[in-house]
């Protein structure tokens, strides 16, 4: 059984609210990044859809019920905008725009276990991806340097797993993820990737 079976087998027992929470945080923890004012103005429809993504999980974290099914047609369209196959900055674009729609699966679907296998083995790849990305493209040295994203997401489902009676201690987690996520995002990619070169 691999980890991310693990996790959702710990998840069954769950109610249907909790287990939307845990599923949640996930788009909390990566798709926060378009904050980054350096972004602003070069991926416009991915940012406003990614930004919508995560005020939805928010609202679900509160406990409630946000249009996801139409929140999950706005994803469909920014994504039918990108292109996979462009630019590196681009191709990361779709990557996380991709995960936000698995995730609203998840959450429309709360019962479907292979969508949240899924998702959650997705979460773990761009963990991966971005602990790489930190110390292929930041100097030696620097602070973020040597970040562990994959520890640090185990440890979020460890922490995150039961009935998340301290919501607010789970949220403020995965916004200390999401915050060093979006810096090393922030500084791998120049000016000139995100359009504000020149």
């Amino acid at each position: 059984m691999s980890e991310a079976q693990d996790h959702v087998a710990r998840l069954a027992w769950l109610d249907e609210e909790s287990k939307n929470a845990t599923v949640a945080l996930l788009l909390v923890r990566y798709c926060s990044w378009h904050t980054d004012p350096k972004f602003g103005q070069w991926f416009g429809r991915a940012r406003d859809a990614l930004a919508q993504a995560t005020s939805a999980a928010h609202a679900v974290l509160r406990g409630e019920t946000p249009d996801l099914a139409s929140l999950r047609a706005e994803l469909d369209e920014a994504l039918e905008a990108c292109d996979p196959d462009g630019p590196p900055f681009e191709a990361a674009i779709t990557d996380h725009l991709v995960f936000a729609t698995e995730v609203l699966d998840c959450l429309l679907a709360p019962d479907d276990s292979d969508a949240l296998v899924q998702v959650l083995e997705r979460a773990d790849e761009l963990a991966e991806a971005h602990d790489e990305m930190a110390r292929e493209e930041l100097p030696a040295g620097h602070e973020l340097a040597t970040v562990d994203f994959q520890g640090m997401e185990s440890d979020a489902r460890q922490a995150d797993g039961g009935t998340l009676v301290d919501r607010r201690a789970a949220v403020q987690r995965s916004e200390k993820f999401a915050d060093l996520y979006a810096r090393v995002i922030g500084l791998s990619y120049s000016d000139d990737d995100a359009g504000v070169g020149g």
